[in-house]
């Protein structure tokens, strides 16, 4: 009986030791590459459930003249982080292989920070509690709200 309950906890630590490696935490002085996506390391993450415009990705101001948004974003997120360290966790990967994940700058949510200054906008199908922020920003015309601007994802798939 005793060897059963051993082995009944011995498997327990295995299962929940394995469950834990599968999420990626990464901590360390980031690389912004663009206002949803950092490198640590050798590691590309993707901040998982915003998307940021790209650099190169132009937006109109209220004159409409033509405004580097996908710049404006970057330096948002490198405002954000300043000198700091950041932590990512995430579990999935995109199909370009990077770590899909929530990253903090101290106890400063990224992710839902880039949505909430309007610098991103939200993924619901990614991530649910971003759209309420995305909201926020866009009555405050807050960021990118505040301009007459195309979906990142639809300017990728006309500038490839």
């Amino acid at each position: 009986m005793r060897s059963a309950f051993l082995l009944m906890i011995l498997c327990s630590a295995v299962l929940f030791v394995g469950a834990r490696d599968a999420a990626a935490d990464l901590s360390g002085r980031p690389r912004i590459l663009s206002g949803d996506t950092l490198k640590i390391g050798k590691e590309t993450v993707r901040l998982h459930g915003i998307d940021a415009p790209e650099e190169g990705q132009y937006c109109e101001n209220e004159y409409g003249r033509p405004f580097e948004c996908g710049i404006q974003a970057l330096d948002a997120l490198s405002a954000l982080i300043d000198r700091r360290s950041v932590t990512c966790v995430g579990d999935q990967r995109s199909a370009e292989g990077q770590l899909l994940a929530v990253c903090y700058a101290g106890d400063m949510n990224l992710n839902s920070r880039m949505v909430r200054t309007g610098w991103a906008v939200a993924r619901p199908a990614e991530q649910p509690d971003f759209a309420s922020l995305e909201t926020l920003a866009r009555n405050e015309r807050a960021g990118i709200w505040a301009l007459k601007f195309l979906d990142p994802a639809e300017w990728r798939k006309k500038n490839p």
